[in-house]
């Protein structure tokens, strides 16, 4: 897998991600994204998705095995998503969480997203 195709496939699971908090709140999401990302040395810095790719992608033939995913924050504008790497040995993609679909993508259900959206009414 290439670095470009882990992108899209990263794009695809925020996008599960972000339907998932929508249908939380029962209303619809920015679909830009930051990424709070933790594991793997990370502690939580807030990153863009291109940033995270960088952080993320290992190799073509290697990748984590569970990368954690859930929307924990909407914003104006944008959508936080929390993202944690796993401490598993890194390997290959048949053994990811998900190899049929998200590989290591795994989806988490927040239990409270903080709507930070002004809203009239």
């Amino acid at each position: 897998m290439t670095k470009s195709e882990f992108r899209a496939l990263f794009l695809r699971a925020l996008k599960v991600a972000a339907d998932n908090a929508e249908a939380k709140l029962a209303e619809p999401v920015p679909h830009e994204f930051a990424v709070a990302l933790h594991g793997a040395g990370h502690t939580g810095q807030r990153i863009n998705v291109d940033e995270a790719v960088s952080l993320i992608f290992i190799a073509g033939n290697q990748f984590y095995r569970i990368i954690d995913l859930a929307v924990t924050e909407v914003l104006p504008g944008e959508t936080v998503v929390f993202a944690r790497i796993s401490g598993h040995q890194p390997g290959d993609f048949a053994h990811t969480f998900d190899p049929t679909g998200l590989g290591p993508f795994k989806q988490v259900l927040a239990e409270h997203v903080a709507d930070r959206r002004v809203h009239s009414g």
